[in-house]
């Protein structure tokens, strides 16, 4: 941190004294008018009991002296009771029901105080020249109608003049929010009187709030912070062009995917601008303010409710253990180091080919593993690299291997079928011969859905990943699991950075096919699943997760351009360039013999895999990897085609038979 200059210091020091000593006016200013609304008060009150009568029995010529005595008393104790209940430590313009509350506190103990006084008078003789009872024993009692009316009217005065001040405040405030935009609220729940109270105190100058519009009938025409609930979403046009609205600011709990999809739509249609409010559970707990406003994201209108893991953080198959996590540097590997680090592993090993992205990686869990006291140890190298992989094993004796290191690109490895067994299969086979030789208790593979009736290289060399690690899992201890989800939303190389990309540069954005859809989830959540998965896994499982519904890539794209403030199709072009080689129109999660079984998260489902003999498996696999190196493409399909059934990259990758196929089975799951 740069040091503060002389100069820099005297001028900080100045202002915090100009402010302390305004603070000190302001509380002087505010006490010395509650001093005259009080004295008011208790005279109004003595006129009020005595019907403003003159003369005998008036309150100039038999109540003036009492009044004289009482007044001064009567206003320090209420002026003290004030102070303490912190009404000269706040601000006027933020006066609300807790001061109000506050004041009628503070006054009508001041009335019963003066009730108190007036019960004990009978017992006090006379003095000084307080005036007496007409015998000359005691003390001459205050009315009781007094001490009932000044309690009503000293609570209204003081009340109502902050009350006063407060709008006088805000009248002066809105003079200055000319240029600010004006906003239309959505919600007028407990979020949307939040996001009103807010806007209306902090940010008129960049937000005027106009109104409110809310499905629900039964706040129709109601008026919250003085701002009326004009109706639902169908009068949404009409509102916003008869309040000149500038945007729509979204302020629900916990809007549904779905709900958020069609208020995105309605918004596109009327050309409005539109944000969301943070997640209000983060608001209650300070994590964000709810100043931060955000568009919303197309992970808002793909996601789904939060995942509530069964295992707690320190029961997991992580707590307490070594941990090795291949592909770290990538789009799954990263989270995967993020949330193992919550776990509390007694090491975390760190294995990627990118030395950039290990670097990340480790630069953003560095502070986070030094807080919770977790050594982590970075290696740059690749899981086809036999020796490095044998050596890290014996050096840190990992108890738990994930495995996320993989080729994904299904282009590429169509392209390239040599990279994909190198990758994917031999460098699985190597790790994962390597675990059982260190003892690990686990090793956790990700897999795709890609891997189900694969129609490319990529698919089905997962696929022969998945069965390497099943028929290991009955070859010495170390359990083997294997987890398979789809798409995740985000990651490098996925379809929505491509569509940001090309909106930004105008245009068009490509889609394969009109129909081709997807399964879609978020990084984290997949990851949070992953080790749940892992954590419950008995060895030899394939674990799939709920992806929920399929999503069409079409109206992923459109709603990426409606979010960018765009219309498909005037402002952005969406152009269909056909199902890639080794692209399904559809995605599955389970093979023709394989069925779902529930686990204890509901979220999670279990199906077993064909049992395969390690000595088969193992000759097939060594063919394989003769002909990567050999380079020979055709032939890996070849070979391919005899290992996994249902593989069609030979046959029909991207005809109408295999789309009506994968169209009947999807239909069937």
């Amino acid at each position: 941190m740069a040091n503060l200059t002389p100069s820099s210091k005297t001028h900080t020091g100045w202002s915090a004294l100009l402010k302390s000593k305004f603070r000190i006016v302001r509380r002087l200013l505010l006490v010395g008018l509650d001093v005259v609304l009080l004295l008011t008060a208790l005279w109004f009150a003595y006129e009020v009991r005595l019907d403003f009568r003159r003369g005998v029995g008036g309150f100039v010529t038999d109540y003036l002296v009492q009044y004289l005595y009482i007044a001064p008393v009567l206003v320090l104790v209420r002026i003290l009771l004030l102070q303490s209940l912190g009404l000269y430590r706040g601000f006027t313009r933020y006066t609300g029901i807790y001061e109000v509350m506050n004041i009628v506190a503070a006054c009508l103990a001041g009335s019963v105080i003066l009730s108190i006084f007036n019960v004990l008078t009978g017992y006090i003789p006379p003095f000084l020249t307080y005036p007496h009872d007409v015998y000359g024993t005691h003390l001459m009692r205050v009315p009781w109608g007094t001490v009932v009316i000044d309690g009503f009217i000293s609570t209204g005065l003081v009340a109502g003049a902050r009350l006063l001040l407060r709008l006088w405040t805000e009248r002066i405030m809105q003079a200055g929010t000319e240029n600010a935009r004006r906003v239309l609220i959505f919600g007028a729940g407990p979020a949307g009187e939040l996001v009103a109270r807010y806007l209306l105190k902090n940010q008129r100058e960049v937000y005027r709030p106009v109104a409110f519009i809310d499905p629900d009938p039964q706040l129709r025409g109601m008026r919250i912070h003085g701002l009326k609930v004009e109706g639902g979403i169908e009068r949404l046009e009409s509102v916003a062009r008869r309040r000149k609205v500038d945007m729509v600011l979204i302020a629900l709990e916990k809007p549904s995917p779905a709900l958020l999809r069609q208020l995105v739509e309605q918004f596109r249609s009327a050309r409005l601008e539109f944000k969301i409010i943070p997640d209000m559970q983060s608001v209650i707990t300070g994590s964000v303010q709810i100043s931060q406003l955000r568009p919303v994201e197309i992970e808002d209108l793909l996601g789904r409710d939060p995942v509530v893991l069964k295992t707690d953080p320190s029961q997991s198959c992580l707590a307490g253990r070594r941990v090795l996590v291949t592909g770290a540097g990538g789009s799954i590997g990263s989270e995967l180091c993020r949330q193992a680090i919550e776990h509390r592993p007694t090491e975390l090993i760190l294995l990627g080919r990118g030395e950039n992205s290990v670097y990340e990686i480790l630069y953003h869990i560095g502070a986070r593993a030094a807080e919770l006291g977790v050594p982590v140890m970075p290696y740059v190298g690749d899981v086809r690299d036999k020796d490095l992989v044998e050596q890290i094993m014996r050096a840190h004796k990992p108890q738990v291997v994930l495995h996320a290191a993989a080729h994904k690109h299904v282009h590429f490895m169509e392209a390239q079928p040599a990279e994909a067994v190198k990758n994917n299969v031999v460098g699985t086979r190597i790790l994962a011969e390597a675990a059982i030789a260190c003892g690990a208790e686990r090793f956790l593979m990700i897999s795709t859905d890609k891997a189900v009736r694969p129609a490319g290289v990529m698919g089905a060399s997962k696929r022969v990943a998945e069965m390497i690690v099943s028929t290991l899992n009955r070859r010495g201890t170390t359990r083997f699991i294997a987890v398979r989800f789809g798409n995740v939303l985000g990651s490098r190389g996925s379809v929505i950075p491509l569509f940001r990309k090309q909106i930004a540069a105008g245009g068009p954005v490509t889609v394969t096919h009109p129909e081709a859809t997807r399964y879609f989830m978020t990084i984290p959540e997949a990851v949070a699943l992953t080790i749940e998965a892992g954590s419950v896994g008995k060895g030899g499982e394939v674990f799939l997760l709920d992806m929920g519904e399929p999503v069409k890539i079409v109206d992923l794209a459109r709603n990426l351009i409606t979010l960018s403030g765009l219309e498909p199709g005037v402002d952005i072009q969406i152009k269909f360039t056909g199902l890639c080689p080794g692209e399904k129109m559809f995605e599955e999660l389970l093979t023709s013999d394989q069925y779902r079984q529930p686990t204890v998260h509901e979220k999670i489902f279990r199906c077993e895999q064909p049992d395969y003999d390690w000595d088969w498996l193992s000759d097939r696999v060594d063919a394989l990897e003769d002909l990567a190196k050999a380079g020979d493409a055709e032939a890996i399909k070849v070979a391919l085609d005899e290992l996994i059934p249902d593989y069609s990259g030979l046959k029909n990758a991207n005809n109408g038979e295999k789309s009506e196929a994968n169209t009947t089975a999807v239909k069937q799951a």
